[in-house]
């Protein structure tokens, strides 16, 4: 009697909760209800969450591409650097062919990672590439047939065959306000550096030069020997500023004008050592330069360049006694056409430049003066073949016992890339003495080489 009791009294308490918890239940079910429905009783700052059903096509197709990108995460995550196929490779691996040994360990930081960062800014050795200098070697191989002089073992110019030259150059951004630019050359047995200047950007339009380097005078003197339009330098630059151009140790400050085309003017600052024109033998003896440069486009198709340089300084024609003078002044003209869209391989180029020096010589005997022009035509009709021509005058406004001098040349040239070129010129040199001369130069580079001029 006593356990029907017992079990009674359970049955009873069953019964109490579980419409206890049923009254719950529905009461936080119309709860939800009047949530979800957004009725007008609820707060303000309710939102209100759809259904599946009410769920648009888009909203699931967006959930499905998202877990999709995270299993794929996630099988990437799993997987080991180095597998074949799957783009992602660890340097620390040796591919076929290699030996270990040329295989970088990787540091105590942990292995590499992998990515394409390590191959762009490191080097084999794992060291990094971000402050190394760009180098380069340009080649120059020539053979040359004179018609005159065969039998003079001193000449300058020889029938045969020799290295014009090698150039050596480093090149890079020392930071983001400055860059540097070493170049030694090899010639005849000589080795010596060619130019060494660094470029500091002092602000907005301003740019700084130092070192040793090409003046800015005039169109042809900047250029190194692999970049003349033809194997030769032009006769006036050659009789004012001899074989090695106006190659001096100074300063120089750079200053773009806020004009609508672009304009620069240069002031350079120089030793004054060029024998031909300066050489002054005291230590105070410089050289002042001034030039103005001016690009103008005539179509998209068509650039002007009109630009004109100066420069003055003391000579030493008297032994400094006098403190005699030289100065020089050029003007140069370039029209290039270059098709932008159309005709992509043609290219013409017009280039005038004329050359005069006055130099006092302090004594009885009269100045000495020079000058000349030269003119030439370079014209691109297929992707590798140009063909050239330029006349030279020297002896505008001369001195007594200064020849008068002309020159006509011809150039055909192979030019394959921007790495290399096979040329082939002929020269004939009015002179005292009527000079044929044949001239086959191969021309090459390699590494990575700054691009050249415009």
């Amino acid at each position: 009697m006593f356990v029907i009791r017992i079990s009674a009294l359970c049955w009873l308490f069953l019964m109490a909760a579980h419409w206890v918890y049923a009254e719950d239940d529905s009461k936080q079910t119309s709860s939800s209800e009047k949530r979800t429905t957004g009725s007008s009783m609820d707060s303000p700052f309710t939102t209100t969450t759809p259904t599946v059903q009410e769920e648009s096509s888009e909203y699931i197709e967006l959930k499905e591409r998202v877990k999709r990108m995270e299993r794929r995460i996630k099988k990437l995550e799993g997987q080991p650097l180095g597998t074949p196929g799957k783009g992602i490779t660890d340097p620390t691996v040796a591919p076929t062919g290699v030996p270990p040994s040329r295989i970088p360990t990787p540091g105590s930081g942990g292995r590499a990672t992998g990515s394409s960062a390590d191959s762009a800014f490191s080097t084999a050795t794992g060291l990094s590439r971000t402050f190394n200098p760009a180098i380069s070697v340009n080649g120059l191989f020539q053979g040359t047939y004179r018609s005159r002089d065969n039998d003079d073992p001193n000449a300058e110019v020889k029938t045969g065959l020799k290295v014009q030259e090698i150039e050596l150059q480093f090149s890079a951004n020392v930071d983001k306000w400055l860059s540097a630019n070493i170049r030694f050359t090899f010639e005849d047995d000589e080795f010596e550096i060619e130019e060494a200047f660094a470029d500091v950007l002092l602000m907005n339009r301003l740019a700084l030069r130092a070192g040793q380097f090409y003046t800015h005078f005039g169109k042809h003197n900047l250029l190194h020997q692999h970049q003349f339009p033809f194997i030769d330098a032009p006769l006036v630059n050659q009789e004012i500023f001899g074989e090695e151009g106006l190659l001096e140790v100074g300063t120089g400050l750079n200053y773009l004008v806020p004009v609508p085309w672009y304009s620069e003017l240069i002031f350079e600052f120089l030793e004054g050592e060029n024998n031909n024109l300066f050489d002054a033998p005291l230590n105070d003896d410089f050289a002042y330069l001034f030039h103005t440069k001016n690009l103008w486009d005539l179509d998209e198709d068509t650039t002007l360049e009109l630009g004109g340089s100066y420069v003055t300084g003391r000579n030493g024609a008297t032994g400094g006694a006098a403190h005699s003078q030289s100065q020089a002044a050029g003007a140069n003209l370039t029209v290039k056409w270059k098709p932008a869209q159309r005709l992509r391989y043609q290219t013409l180029v017009w280039q005038t430049e004329y050359l005069g020096a006055w130099q006092e010589t302090g004594s009885a005997t009269p100045d000495d003066n020079k000058g000349g022009i030269y003119s030439f035509l370079q014209y691109q009709f297929r992707e590798r073949w140009w063909v050239q021509g330029r006349y030279d005058y020297f002896g505008l406004h001369r001195s007594a016992g200064i020849n008068e001098k002309h020159r006509y040349s011809a150039l055909v040239g192979y030019v394959p890339s921007e790495f290399s070129a096979l040329r082939l010129q002929y020269s004939f040199l009015d002179d005292l003495r009527d000079e044929h001369q044949l001239i086959l130069q191969l021309n090459f580079s390699l590494g990575s080489h700054p691009a050249h001029l415009y």
